[in-house]
């Protein structure tokens, strides 16, 4: 007897599904009311809500995307990305909230947001399926299984077999 575990990225299969940003939540860009009529808007962060909860494994997907500067001091994470300022911080649900701004000053559109956030859930998700199949590894045999073989397709979907063991 046999059992198949297929671990697809949750991004990437919720992504194809949902077109992309809905995978994200929602975004909400706070406009500032003190701006003079006729002026430019002044440049305004935007907040992006996650379900990332682990900050090894987000170091880790921003790592991935080529981010810079990446710290994390007080329960606060920075990193500077793709011409963004990325500040990270624990919200009350204890996922990571996003707060995105420009270098240059410019505002962040919610397409740039999604797109970044899109990114980083699809980088953060692979390392999610990383450390599960990790476990998955070091926990079979006391668990009774033997693991026969172990793939990996070309969009990241890992397939695990694994056998029984008669002693079980």
């Amino acid at each position: 007897m046999s059992i198949s575990l297929i671990l697809v990225p949750a991004a990437l299969a919720a992504a194809a599904a949902l077109g992309g940003t809905g995978v994200l939540g929602a975004v909400a860009q706070n406009r500032d009311a003190t701006t003079e009529p006729g002026a430019p808007p002044a440049a305004v962060p935007i907040a992006v809500q996650t379900r990332m909860k682990d900050a090894n494994l987000l170091a880790a997907a921003l790592a991935d995307l080529g981010a810079t500067g990446t710290s994390l001091v007080d329960g606060e994470l920075t990193a500077t990305i793709d011409g963004l300022e990325l500040v990270m911080s624990r919200t009350e649900g204890d996922v990571w909230g996003a707060h995105l701004s420009r270098l240059d000053g410019h505002e962040v559109t919610e397409a740039d947001a999604a797109e970044l956030m899109t990114r980083l859930d699809a980088a953060y998700a692979r390392h999610v399926q990383q450390a599960v199949a990790a476990r998955i590894r070091a926990r079979a045999d006391q668990a009774g299984f033997e693991l026969v073989s172990e793939t990996r397709d070309e969009d990241d979907t890992v397939t695990m077999v694994l056998n029984v063991r008669e002693n079980a």
